[in-house]
């Protein structure tokens, strides 16, 4: 049985693995250009892996989705996504979107009747959605435009941040500029996808597991 349960995380995972890898190397598909760095769907499949298997999952798939991020910024030198080849702006937020999500869907879970949960679900997918424009943002600027660690100096990105930082003199319009270009788009894909594609497969397959 053991064995059996184990397969079937694999299983899983890779499948999770492989959706998030055909979306990065899917041209406008999982990574999508507007403005000077891409805005992603990505973060559905690591939604959809929080709400299914909880915060452990959704920090794995949350990792994977920010090394592909890192992986696809190596194939973009010059533009403004090579930013990500820093870690702690392409994986580290990721990870942290993934984790945050998982831990209040599982709470949420313990604490609410299924159809209760299926309902905040829609709302949450958007809240979410936004905390990783948010968490990545804030990653750009204090690893990137503060470069506090002065990593992103050593990966040779000081023209890059140059740039971005000449386009947007300060915080506010830092923010304000990336979070008017995409993210409301990736809250609405977020909302309308993770909660119908969520409840499909808890109905049909899933029953609660412990990881």
């Amino acid at each position: 049985m053991k064995n059996r349960e184990l397969l079937k995380r694999i299983a899983i995972d890779a499948l999770f693995f492989a959706l998030i890898a055909i979306f990065t190397f899917t041209p406008y598909i999982g990574f999508i250009t507007l403005g000077p760095v891409s805005f992603t769907t990505i973060h559905v499949i690591v939604l959809l892996g929080a709400i299914l298997y909880g915060a452990k999952r959704g920090a794995l798939y949350g990792f994977f989705f920010g090394l592909m991020s890192l992986v696809n910024a190596l194939t973009r030198p010059g533009t403004g996504d090579f930013i990500f080849v820093n870690p702690f702006i392409s994986i580290l937020p990721r990870v942290l979107f993934g984790l945050i999500a998982g831990l209040v869907f599982d709470l949420l879970r313990k604490h609410t009747k299924p159809k209760t949960f299926n309902l905040l679900a829609f709302p949450l997918c958007g809240v979410f959605t936004f905390l990783h424009t948010v968490l990545t943002l804030l990653s750009m600027y204090v690893f990137g435009i503060l470069d506090i660690f002065k990593i992103s100096a050593g990966l040779g990105l000081g023209e890059i941040i140059d740039s971005i930082s000449s386009t947007y003199p300060n915080l506010w319009a830092f923010f304000g500029g990336f979070l008017a270009l995409g993210s409301i788009g990736e809250i609405a894909i977020a909302i309308i996808i993770v909660p119908t594609i969520y409840i499909i497969i808890y109905n049909k397959y899933v029953r609660k597991e412990v990881y």
